[in-house]
């Protein structure tokens, strides 16, 4: 069944006289009757009472104008709809992002894109790096906020959407606390808490190789898995941990944040898209984003 033949049923149902119908439609009534006619063989079942006086809907009928409309309100929309993603103003777009995104410009740029691309529809998913890596290449994220340098991103297009330095995070009744800048043996005394994921593993092992530099052991201590963590530990006094310094907001009481005597290297946020799956609507949110970067 065609939208034409629908059209022309809304039309018939609607007038209740297939001359005006006609006229309405711009076509003559013979082939409006035959389409009518053949409407009802396909579908097994009479849609109109007809006698030389008038016409009317049957009970089939009047159900059926219903469905007809609210199928050519879809078919509609449908159109309009695919008629937008052609220039990257609607459909679906697959994001994902590293939880440490959320203490970046991240939440606020996509909140922007919304408003201004109302009609696309943004999923968001929370993943780590590597899920995003493969996702993103196999397409089932167009878009991914990763940890920069921590897997192999070939085959995928990047930029640095954001940079952060590091801090150190004591708990604040340690005597350390008192320091304006910690150095490495003030703070090799303490055990580190880490988070047992990919990028947090990166991280031991560059102050492993800093502290043998310096003739020092790094102490492993407290270990876990969900985000934000380590932090309650270190308020416990269970030890000490590295934070990005644009995270501080999320810093519970009994933590205080010192800067280190050494620089370790910057946290990166990046995103990354795959060349060959792009979309205009892909393209426009990557440009979106990198204008609101650059601002």
């Amino acid at each position: 069944m065609r939208m034409r033949q629908l059209r022309y049923f809304i039309a018939v149902a609607e007038e209740l006289h297939f001359g005006k119908a006609a006229e309405r439609l711009h076509i003559q009534q013979p082939p409006l009757s035959r389409q009518i006619q053949n409407m009802e063989e396909e579908l097994d079942v009479q849609l109109f009472k007809r006698t030389n006086r008038k016409v009317e809907l049957t009970d089939e009928g009047s159900y059926f104008l219903q469905e007809a409309k609210e199928m050519l309100a879809i078919m509609d929309r449908s159109r309009t709809t695919l008629q937008a993603m052609g220039d990257g103003t609607a459909g679906k777009l697959q994001i994902s992002f590293i939880y440490l995104a959320l203490s970046s410009s991240f939440p606020q740029i996509i909140g922007d894109f919304i408003k201004q691309y109302p009609d696309v529809d943004v999923s968001l998913y929370d993943e780590n790096t590597y899920s995003q890596v493969n996702a993103v290449k196999e397409g089932t994220r167009h878009v991914g906020f990763v940890t920069m340098n921590l897997v192999d991103t070939k085959g995928l297009e990047s930029m640095t959407v954001h940079k952060s330095t590091t801090c150190a995070a004591i708990p604040a009744s340690h005597p350390l606390a008192e320091k304006d800048v910690l150095t490495l043996k003030d703070i090799s005394a303490l055990p580190y808490i880490c988070s047992t994921d990919s990028y947090c593993r990166m991280r031991v092992k560059e102050m492993q190789r800093i502290f043998a530099q310096r003739d020092l052991e790094l102490k492993i201590g407290m270990q876990y898995e969900r985000k934000h963590t380590g932090n309650v530990f270190v308020a416990a006094g269970l030890g000490w941990t590295v934070i990005n310094t644009d995270s501080t907001g999320t810093i519970p009481d009994g933590i205080a944040l010192k800067p280190l005597e050494i620089e370790l290297h910057p946290f990166e946020i990046g995103m990354i898209w795959n060349a060959e799956r792009i979309t205009p609507l892909v393209r426009n949110f990557i440009e979106f984003y990198r204008e609101r970067v650059d601002e």
